[in-house]
């Protein structure tokens, strides 16, 4: 018999899904337009600005204080960063976004940002969860994204 824990990494070690454990700084809107000082980068909680972003991926960098309020909302957050143009990269995620399931509300809750700093090339987030890599892994996005999606503390699309 093979266990959860061997078909999900992550799962070992108490951990609830694959990823980190991350702290659960809260949630809150703040005025849009002020910065949140976040105590570790990338955020997977905390204090926000009030609109989400749509779902979809970008080609232009999405504030951390819009990208938590797509994780309150139970979404998944992909960053990705790369020193110089990667169109490869950019591709394999937008075509991985078009094959993911759909979340209880009919439509699939992920956002695709670049960002200007990160120790990884790729970042995934969930509300208190992140899973960091240097090479794009189909297979490690839909695990996180089942496991997390429909999660954060706000149940809406």
């Amino acid at each position: 018999m093979v266990s959860l824990a061997a078909l999900l990494p992550g799962l070992a070690h108490g951990q609830e899904g694959p990823g980190r454990r991350m702290p659960d700084r809260g949630g809150g809107h703040v005025p849009e337009g002020q910065p949140v000082p976040y105590p570790s980068y990338p955020p997977t909680s905390g204090p926000h600005w009030p609109r989400p972003a749509p779902w979809g991926v970008y080609d232009f960098e999405i504030a951390p204080e819009v990208y938590v309020h797509n994780l309150e909302h139970g979404g998944i957050v992909v960053l990705y960063h790369c020193p110089r143009p990667c169109p490869d990269l950019v591709e394999k995620l937008r075509r991985a976004s078009a094959t993911l399931p759909r979340s209880k509300y009919g439509h699939v809750k992920l956002l695709v940002t670049p960002v200007s700093i990160l120790d990884h090339r790729l970042a995934f987030l969930a509300w208190t969860w992140i899973e960091e890599l240097d090479d794009f892994d189909q297979g490690r996005l839909l695990r996180f994204y089942k496991a997390h999606v429909d999660r954060g503390p706000e149940d809406v699309p």
